[in-house]
């Protein structure tokens, strides 16, 4: 029997969105890193690659960016974050509950912005 495969389908969509809408060159190259570590997650298909989850975890990071990340440090998924990204050993849990956080990231740092009246 083959392990699952991790699919992060939640954070594929959300680095896939600020890759093709943000119009800074710059972040759309961090946002390309999430998406080939994505695709080295999904190919690896093994549910208990800490290295890779390592990678990708700072790679949300990083397209998130330190300075908004420790400007947004009372938010608790922004918190929860870094603190995966603060730990000597990333031990995998919950795909769905890693998938979440890391698309709440991407989004609430890059996503649409609501509309004001």
């Amino acid at each position: 029997m083959t392990a699952p495969t991790l699919i992060l389908r939640k954070t594929r969509t959300a680095a896939d969105y600020v890759h093709t809408r943000t119009r800074n060159a710059e972040t759309r190259e961090r946002a390309a890193a999430v998406l080939h570590v994505l695709a080295g997650v999904h190919a690896a298909g093994d549910v208990a690659a800490p290295a890779s989850l390592r990678d990708l975890v700072a790679a949300v990071g990083d397209c998130a960016g330190p300075e908004w990340l420790q400007a947004h440090a009372d938010d608790p998924d922004v918190r929860r974050l870094a603190a995966l990204l603060q730990a000597p050993d990333l031990i995998p849990g919950d795909p769905e509950e890693l998938d979440e956080l890391l698309a709440t990231v991407l989004w609430t740092r890059h996503g649409p912005q609501p509309a004001t009246a």
